[in-house]
This record gives C-alpha cells, sequence and structure tokens, in this order.
C-alpha cells in the first residue's frame, strides 16, 4: 500500500492525517452536526487546525496505531475521519468517526468503521473497542449496533455536560 495508507475498502480509502489535511478539518468540525454531536473543538483556522491535527493525529501516531485517521474517497477526497482513541476513563480504545454533512447516510461510515473493526481485532489484536455517542444521536446508536456493538449503560465524561452512551464491543470470539 502506498505510503500512509492503512486500509481500503471498497469505496475509500483510510489512511494517516496530514497538516496539508487543514481545511478539512476546519470544514468537518465546524459542522453543526460535528458541533452537537462531538462538541466544538475552537478550530477555525489554519494554525488551530494544525496544531489540533498535531494533538489528534500526528502524536498518537507516534504511539501505535491506536488513533484516528482521515477516510478518502479513491479519488483522494476526504469524507471524514475514523479511528481509535484511548481516552483516560475507558480500558478499551474507543471507535470515533464523523463524515462530512454531504456524505453520511450513504454507508461510508459502516464501510470504514467496519474495515478498522477487522484491522482491531486482526492487526491490533485488541480483546475488545468501546464507543460512546450523545444520548440523541441515534444514527451513531444504530451504527454501533450494526458493527456489533452492545449498550452497556452510560457514562459521566465531564460533570458540566450530560451522560454519554457508553458501547462495547468484545473482539475475542
Amino acid at each position: 500500500m502506498a505510503e500512509g495508507i492503512l486500509l481500503s475498502t471498497d469505496r475509500c480509502i483510510i489512511r494517516k492525517a496530514l497538516l496539508s489535511d487543514a481545511r478539512f478539518i476546519i470544514q468537518l468540525l465546524n459542522q453543526n452536526s460535528f458541533i452537537d454531536n462531538i462538541g466544538d473543538k475552537n478550530v477555525f483556522d489554519i494554525p488551530s487546525a494544525n496544531e489540533y491535527i498535531q494533538k489528534s493525529f500526528l502524536t498518537p501516531y507516534q504511539s501505535g496505531l491506536t488513533a484516528p485517521y482521515i477516510v478518502c474517497l479513491h479519488t483522494g477526497e476526504p469524507i471524514g475521519v475514523a479511528g481509535f482513541y484511548q481516552r483516560p476513563y475507558l480500558k478499551a480504545p474507543d471507535l470515533g468517526y464523523a463524515f462530512i454533512d454531504r456524505f453520511t447516510g450513504q454507508g461510508f461510515a459502516l464501510e470504514s468503521c467496519r474495515s478498522l473493526m477487522d484491522f482491531a481485532k486482526t492487526a491490533l489484536l485488541l480483546p475488545a473497542v468501546n464507543a460512546i455517542t450523545d444520548l440523541s444521536n441515534a444514527g451513531s446508536q444504530k451504527l454501533l449496533i450494526k458493527l456489533g456493538f452492545t449498550g452497556v449503560g452510560f457514562l459521566q465524561v465531564d460533570p458540566n455536560n450530560k451522560p454519554v452512551k457508553l458501547f462495547t464491543h468484545d473482539l475475542a470470539d
């Protein structure tokens, strides 16, 4: 595979992020759907996008493959992010994803996340993966169930925010 490409699916390439993804990251992080379901990351310009890419993507790559990635069409156009986040409050990595609104509802998230879950099991040898969603994010909850996740309760991540729904997927089977 070409440098930086982690996985390839029927319609997508999952690759490592680059600082040149800054404009895409600004667009993704400033969609109302991202802010409503994930939160406002205060990334509004190229310097803050580069800082976000460094902290959220490039630094985790240095410690292994349990990290988020850029999801692109085979044309190279970035359409979303998906991957694994090691949250301090979860024992297993957390599958997270977000897509540009015009690419939602077309199966790209399911296709990308399914490939990442196979990768988690066969290459990363993870025994389990978690996921969290906003309580009102029915679309993400439905996708997680399609991927084989089970809802296991609620989690209060931040005392200033409402609880989130916690899912888990045992990969040891």
